[in-house]
């Protein structure tokens, strides 16, 4: 039996990888960046759709930082990018 989901769950892993590139980048380049925010906000809301749980979590802890007006400490990116990478195998 295939996955319904399996053509979503490529094209998600795609995203990651195109995700991964621009965080790292802007993360460097302008920490503050109103983009950062909204690909963390997205991938809080559509990681764990696509069975990846753990990166899901390590979004909405960003995505909360910055709901509550403060910013992600390195730490907090550094988990993201690693969970990042492992979605985008």
């Amino acid at each position: 039996m295939t996955d319904p989901l399996a053509p979503l769950k490529a094209r998600f892993r795609l995203r990651a990888a195109e995700d991964l590139e621009r965080l790292e980048r802007l993360w460097t380049e302008e920490p503050d960046s109103a983009d950062i925010r909204r690909t963390v906000h997205d991938l809080a809301g559509s990681a764990g759709i696509f069975g990846h749980p753990a990166l899901g979590e390590a979004a909405l802890a960003i995505d909360d930082r910055y709901a509550s007006g403060g910013h992600p400490e390195q730490p907090q990116m550094d988990l993201l990018l690693q969970r990042l990478r492992e979605a985008a195998g």
